[in-house]
């Protein structure tokens, strides 16, 4: 008899559901919610050619050269003089690393004014260097990072502040 019961439980329950479920369409594949038809983000070397590095910089005989931490090689895009020299990291990113620059005490030494793109500074923390070496933006929902090294002869940074604001004035208008 509990079992006739329990089925009889069951049946009614899977009916009143039904029932209620009467007027909805089935569903067999969801909508995409992404928009197929927005553009890729530029690849690095699309946003700054070597080409625009010479030209801002004055110098010539760049190259890009492989990503390498060890060797400071830690962006999209790292360029190398003819000697192999380091000259800039090309940083571009999500927005989550906005925050981890702004926060991390190394990156950030102050805003810049006025910006490129929504909001912009120039690094490193004073207590890291004397020297400003690195220019950050964001833009979109794309953070991007430009640093450039010590000159191998001793004159401080291979590309000056207005140098790094030029090259990312030319990034911010691909983006």
């Amino acid at each position: 008899m509990t079992r006739r019961v329990g089925l009889l439980i069951l049946a009614l329950s899977l009916a009143l559901s039904f029932a209620a479920c009467d007027d909805a369409e089935p569903v067999l594949f969801e909508e995409p919610t992404a928009d197929l038809t927005a553009t890729p983000a530029p690849e690095a070397a699309e946003l700054l050619p070597i080409t625009d590095i010479e030209a801002v910089s004055g110098l010539s005989g760049l190259a890009v050269a492989p990503y390498d931490p060890d060797t400071g090689a830690h962006g999209d895009l790292n360029v190398v003089d003819a000697d192999g020299a380091l000259v800039l990291v090309l940083v571009v990113e999500g927005p989550e690393a906005w925050d981890q620059w702004l926060t991390d005490g190394f990156t950030v030494r102050e805003p810049v004014s006025p910006a490129v793109g929504e909001e912009s500074f120039i690094g490193p923390n004073p207590d890291v260097s004397e020297g400003v070496y690195i220019f950050g933006f964001r833009q979109d929902g794309v953070s991007v990072l430009l640093e450039t090294f010590d000159d191998p002869g001793g004159n401080g940074a291979v590309l000056s502040t207005e140098h790094l604001r030029t090259l990312a004035e030319m990034v911010s208008s691909r983006l």
